[in-house]
């Protein structure tokens, strides 16, 4: 079993910024990490990684949460509101590999994956929600 360390994730900037995910929570099944340095916990990214081992195939589930705040337009009478999340974007892979799967099968899907993830086609997808035609 893998320790639970720091994750350091480049965003999507122009000019990538490396943040650090902290680790946040560790069961037998599931990891959580978390990007503290907004210092508002209701706004926090977070990552979470949940690793199933099955009768007939294993499962390895990703996850990535942006919840983005609501913008404060002022104050009530010199009180300022809570910060509350607006939305939360989700980035979510999950790769089923049967028991029968062998170690260069589970290499040659996480390439695959990990490929069309920078593919032009997704790219265009995820920024200007372009159908592939």
């Amino acid at each position: 079993m893998a320790a639970i360390a720091n994750l350091v994730l480049a965003n999507g900037e122009t000019t990538p910024v490396n943040k650090t995910f902290a680790p946040q929570d560790c069961t037998s099944t599931l990891a959580s990490w978390t990007d503290r340095s907004s210092g508002i916990s209701v706004g926090m990214p977070t990552v979470t990684m949940a690793v199933g081992l099955g009768d007939s195939a294993n499962k390895v589930t990703t996850k990535v949460l942006l919840p983005i705040l609501e913008t404060v337009s002022g104050s009530d009478g010199g009180y300022t509101p809570s910060p509350k999340v607006a939305y939360t974007c989700v980035g979510k892979i999950e790769l089923v590999f049967p028991i029968r799967s062998t170690l260069q099968n589970r290499k040659d899907v996480l390439a695959f994956v990990k490929n069309m993830m920078t593919n032009a086609a997704v790219q265009k997808a995820v920024e200007e929600f372009e159908r592939p035609y």
